[in-house]
């Protein structure tokens, strides 16, 4: 299913608050993504670096201190996350650029192209990976991290729509034939435990993350759903989990191979 841009941006426009204080998950996807970067391109960056979706900064404060001198243009749907960028950004180079990063002119001769939590979202990823390449300079970073199609398997079997998630797989073939070389290419599953069925509604809705369409529930679905979460997915001890599946990419742009 396709996600409905619209609603992302007022969903997480209003959610940024909770979203920076509830999405653990995405702040430890986060972190993650940001180390293997530096491993991959253990070099601090010194020329531009642009981020799509930078949403509340998670990865944007990692970038940060890892590339003191960076220029940074950091991007998102909503110029509701202006205040949370300016701080995490606090004494850098930076600029804004509001809007759809799909369909907004990119900015040129960037040093990394970065991305967390965040194209999974996208309509047309290829078509991002190839506008991002040519904007990036030979031997530039691409860093993403997406979702595979595990991610809220529980919650997705029982409502009956979600997101399109691509593969690990799929992520790197489409990276590659952007221009890219594939550096690193992994994926993890990462579950949060709640008590009740109730509680992961709340917080689906709380971090913005349920920007598919809208649902409503009256009293008769929310017991369906409780009654089935619990059937199908209840752990022994009782708990209710939801799964996460973040996959990484880190990847070189390539230099264009010269004409025999």
């Amino acid at each position: 299913m396709k996600p409905d841009k619209k609603l992302i941006s007022d969903r997480f426009g209003r959610k940024f608050e909770q979203y920076n204080n509830l999405a653990r998950i995405q702040q430890g996807i986060a972190a993650e993504l940001a180390k293997l970067f530096s491993i991959h391109f253990p070099d601090p960056v010194k020329g531009r670096i642009f981020e799509a979706g930078a949403g509340t900064g998670f990865l944007t404060r990692f970038l940060r201190q890892a590339n003191p001198e960076a220029e940074f243009i950091l991007n998102d749907i909503t110029d509701a996350a202006a205040p949370y960028l300016r701080e995490a950004v606090s004494g850098a180079r930076a600029t804004y650029l509001w809007g759809d990063a799909e369909t907004i002119d990119l900015p040129r001769d960037l040093h990394a192209v970065a991305a967390a939590s965040t194209v999974q979202w996208f309509d047309d990823l290829p078509g991002f990976l190839h506008r991002a390449a040519a904007a990036t300079v030979d031997g530039g970073a691409l860093v993403l991290s997406t979702f595979g199609p595990d991610n809220f398997r529980e919650v997705r079997s029982l409502m009956g729509f979600g997101l399109d998630y691509h593969t690990k797989t799929e992520l790197g073939r489409m990276a590659a034939e952007a221009g890219y070389e594939v550096l690193h290419l992994s994926e993890q599953t990462r579950t949060l435990y709640f008590d009740i069925p109730v509680d992961i509604i709340y917080h689906i809705r709380t971090t913005g993350v349920n920007a598919v369409r809208p649902v409503r529930w009256d009293r008769r679905k929310l017991a369906e759903f409780t009654d089935r979460y619990r059937e199908l997915f209840m752990t022994r001890d009782g708990l209710i989990p939801l799964t996460y599946h973040p996959v990484f990419l880190i990847a070189r742009k390539e230099a264009p191979t010269a004409a025999v």
